[in-house]
């Protein structure tokens, strides 16, 4: 089996963005499908493809892609990146102006619309490949962002202000500032290139929250919850098992024995160096897609020194506690441990304490990729190509890179607060060079004058007053 062969195989069934590229690494086409392998496959077992099919399918040599959480998200998504990178095969997109476009209107309390023309009275974006589509997207919009549905602004408040869907401009000037920052907000996401609304909004929130504009950090966060709200009502008519589970939670469920999908899986990590700045990272995937509502960071507060063990004890513990106090709704059907059989064990005896037993729990250990499952006490066989085992890599990494970030934020308060501040001709940005390159204070004090001065952005006097600070009499 070919290198090509093998990742069209692993290619999710999730919807998403595909990148077709050639030999030489040139994206060569981009489009957006409901299952990004399903329509791969297509342009191979399709004997009846167009002469320019035919062309391009002899020129792949690769396959990217990139999951969204909706076939919305896909289309929007293809967009901007046929905007970005301007495939060969996707020039007739660009030039044919009977693609459907977004269009913000330019008047003094802006519209979203769908239009085929271009002129001086909008914004656009686009084109896109489905007008079906860009409604839905559009309704979307409507949904999450308060502008005006109207053509023709009306002398009274419409429904759409009664149901929280409109700002009410034509009864309400003072909104102008509000209503003008809420289509900033639909240009801002539209322009980005954020996987979807939910990852836009979660950015938006966590950055609000970050510079204490705690008004804002709110107001994106209910627009979360209330797109949240619209992705249930979708999945509130159920299906049989097999139409509305992707491959990797069937093969989970199988291998573990499960009743039940595991659709909502979490998973624990822990970061710490040298035993200081210890924190834990949980991560939600529902139906294989990350839910980043439902994300969360616990700074250790119980354990000193290195004890991987402890610190998962206290992060999983911390989570049923809030699941018991009815502060946590994320009620998982698996919790996954980022190590080995250890760290397994230490997860079991909490989750047994807690009373929650009867929660399927394994580990994925790093060397060798093996899963260990609570419930045997035993490895679980799962082939390379296993598309469990990859959704489980995938949570694992995402839970991994969660607990550095937070692990590398608290060490960027830790700034404010160092103890080489004390040193003349030390500021903010060579404290950040030093505890880039040297993982503690303690390992600093043991570095050579000539070791210090090495380092790029430190000359040799400002070497040796570090040096000299810490060794004070030669």
């Amino acid at each position: 089996m070919s290198k090509l062969e093998q990742k069209i195989k692993s290619l999710p069934l999730t919807s998403g963005v595909y990148l077709i590229k050639d030999g030489g690494g040139k994206i060569l086409y981009i489009g957006k499908a409901l299952s990004i392998k399903k329509r791969v496959q297509s342009y191979f077992s399709n004997r009846d493809q167009g002469p320019k099919i035919k062309i391009l399918v002899q020129q792949i040599s690769d396959v990217d892609y990139i999951e969204t959480a909706t076939e919305i998200d896909a289309l929007l998504l293809e967009a901007r990146l046929i905007r970005q990178y301007q495939p060969r095969y996707n020039k007739e997109l660009k030039d044919d102006k009977s693609y459907p476009l977004l269009k913000i209107t330019r008047e003094l309390y802006p519209r979203v619309q769908l239009t085929r023309r271009i002129d001086k009275k909008g914004d656009y974006f686009g084109p896109y490949t489905d007008a079906k589509l860009l409604r839905q997207a559009i309704n979307l919009i409507h949904s999450l962002f308060p502008v005006r549905k109207c053509q023709k602004l009306p002398k009274t408040a419409c429904l759409y202000y009664h149901i929280g869907q409109c700002l009410a401009p034509c009864i309400k000037p003072e909104v102008q500032g509000a209503y003008d920052k809420t289509v900033n907000e639909v240009k801002s996401f539209l322009g980005t290139g954020k996987r979807s609304f939910m990852e836009y909004l979660y950015e938006r929130m966590m950055k609000a929250a970050r510079e204490y504009r705690y008004e804002d950090a709110q107001y994106f966060k209910e627009q979360m919850e209330a797109l949240g709200k619209l992705k249930k009502k979708r999945f509130s008519i159920r299906k049989r098992e097999g139409l509305i589970a992707f491959s990797a939670t069937l093969e989970l469920k199988k291998l573990l024995g499960m009743e039940k999908l595991p659709e909502k899986i979490v998973c624990f990590d822990v970061s710490n160096i040298h035993g200081q700045e210890a924190v834990a990272s949980k991560v939600s995937f529902y139906r294989e897609l990350p839910d980043k509502m439902e994300y969360r960071r616990y700074k250790i507060r119980t354990v000193k020194g290195i004890d991987d063990y402890a610190m998962i004890q206290e992060a999983v513990s911390r989570m049923l506690g809030g699941i018991k106090e009815g502060r946590e709704n994320f009620i998982p059907d698996l919790v996954m441990i980022d190590g080995g059989k250890g760290h397994l064990n230490a997860a079991k005896e909490i989750l047994g304490r807690e009373g929650f037993e009867s929660t399927a729990l394994i580990s994925l250990a790093k060397k060798f990729e093996t899963v260990f499952s609570a419930r045997t006490g035993s490895l679980l066989l799962m082939s390379k190509q296993s598309s469990a085992l990859h959704l489980l890599q995938k949570i694992r990494d995402e839970a991994h890179r969660f607990a550095i970030s937070y692990h590398r934020s608290l060490k960027e308060k830790a700034l404010k607060k160092s103890v080489l501040d004390q040193i003349e001709g030390i500021g903010d940005k060579r404290k950040r060079i030093l505890l880039s390159q040297f993982d503690s204070i303690e390992e600093l004090k043991r570095a050579g004058c000539e070791q210090i001065s090495g380092i790029p952005g430190l000359d040799r006097t400002s070497a040796a007053r570090i040096w000299e600070f810490f060794h004070p009499h030669g």
